[in-house]
């Protein structure tokens, strides 16, 4: 059995068990550790650093997942064999894979920052309620019949969106007419399936959200960057530039990465827009 000579640092603002599983990957990389290796068990291994039993036992647990380590009541826990999927940090998670050259998720593999487009702000979030909601949900779908849910969506949902969309925006339509997809990211992707613009030009938002210009690129559009300004899309400029462009792709609600200053809306082939950015077609 190995000994790991492992320092935690308790004034540290990472876990204890995430300090154990940083310091053993750095182990097996640095070839202290080499495949096959046992481990000690999590109980003697919580003895020697002073920590609970469950902090190591978590940290084991995560390794294993990372198909780090593998562990059985004859062998114990041993480094495993082949390299796993390692988190190098205690932060989100990165990819690792070996061919890192594509330039197709660069955008979305660094960490979330500080006022960062699309980020909650995470000190403002009602974590207690949300995880008491979840726990509810969690005992609600365990007790229901198991069956295959609604492909638009649960019908409650969909029956308080058609309500909501009456009484804020005048905007009448029935439950069976809404379909909620997870996300900006789904919702894109069903209605570019929907509309099949492939081959066609398209308005995108200059600044504006990458990922949403990607998309448009990856379904075979070639994107026109069209200005904003404080009334939001400049349709003019669009017009004198691709005139026969298929579809506009406009922000919902509040532009990226200018802020709510500027609103626009879904358009037809050649929107209106007005005052404050609101669009007269909508």
């Amino acid at each position: 059995m190995t000994t790991l000579n492992l320092t935690l640092d308790r004034a540290s603002k990472i876990s204890l068990s995430d300090q154990i599983r940083l310091g053993i990957i750095g182990a097996i990389e640095n070839g202290i550790l080499i495949p096959g290796a046992r481990l000690p068990s999590w109980v003697d291994l919580a003895t020697q650093l002073g920590v609970a039993r469950g902090t190591v036992r978590t940290a084991y647990e995560r390794l294993t997942d990372a198909q780090l380590v593998v562990s059985s009541r004859a062998g114990g826990t041993r480094v495993s064999s082949h390299k796993g999927v390692a988190r190098h940090s205690a932060g989100p998670a990165r990819s690792i894979e070996t061919n890192q050259s594509s330039a197709l998720y660069q955008h979305f593999l660094p960490g979330s920052a500080i006022f960062q487009n699309r980020v909650p702000a995470s000190d403002c979030f009602p974590h207690i309620l949300f995880a008491r909601l979840r726990a509810r949900a969690a005992r609600d779908e365990v007790e229901a019949l198991p069956s295959y849910p609604d492909p638009r969506g649960e019908h409650e949902l969909r029956r308080e969106i058609a309500a909501h969309l009456a009484l804020s925006r005048g905007i009448e339509c029935l439950p069976s007419q809404i379909f909620v997809s997870g996300g900006f990211t789904g919702a894109l992707g069903v209605a570019l399936r929907v509309i099949q613009p492939e081959g066609r030009k398209a308005w995108v938002e200059n600044p504006g959200l990458l990922p949403s210009r990607m998309a448009l690129e990856l379904s075979r559009l070639e994107t026109v960057p069209v200005p904003v300004d404080e009334e939001g899309l400049d349709v003019a400029y669009g017009e004198r530039r691709a005139p026969d462009a298929g579809i506009a792709l406009v922000t919902p609600g509040q532009q990226a990465p200018l802020g709510p200053d500027i609103v626009a809306c879904p358009t037809r082939s050649t929107p209106r827009m007005g005052k404050e950015g609101r669009c007269l077609d909508y």
